[in-house]
């Protein structure tokens, strides 16, 4: 299945582990480099169930593809994701969550000049956990970033 295919799959499919595997994929066809992740967890409650707690969350994964050819091309994906389960304390290990998680949003940045989209400055929360050097990047509507790595081909 192409890249662009495989994507719109899992956006469809609101399933975050599949999401981040189309994404994974997607970055090894370009040669891009994974950066250092960042989670926010926005709301997590826990109520305790026997010996098991029964917890619900979102949370928000930005991810920080750069290129291994040039230093000012890349990519950074936000996921906005929220679930519920069983865990076995109240606070479950970040990955307990992502297997949980459905996916809510998604949103594409770009830089360079492969990534066309509404530009925007760095906010500063991806210029500090993200690593990002670039001081504006490119938000790119979903349809649109399909297309372009339908593009790729």
């Amino acid at each position: 299945m192409e890249s662009a295919q495989r994507l719109q799959a899992a956006l469809q499919n609101r399933g975050l582990n599949s999401l981040t595997e189309a994404i994974s994929e997607l970055a090894e066809k370009l040669r891009y480099q994974l950066k250092p992740p960042f989670t926010e967890v926005i709301r997590l409650t826990a109520e305790e169930e026997g010996d098991r707690f029964t917890v619900q969350f979102c949370a928000k994964l930005h991810l920080h593809y750069s290129s291994l050819l040039t230093h000012c091309e890349g990519l950074i994906f936000t996921v906005q994701f929220s679930g519920e389960g069983y865990a076995d304390s109240p606070n479950p290990p970040l990955d307990e969550l992502f297997a949980m998680g459905l996916v809510d949003s998604f949103v594409a940045y770009g830089y360079g000049k492969k990534w066309a989209g509404q530009t925007i400055p760095t906010p500063d929360r991806f210029a500090t956990n993200l690593e990002v050097t670039s001081r504006t990047i490119n938000q790119i509507p979903t349809n649109d970033f399909l297309k372009m790595i339908e593009a790729e081909r």
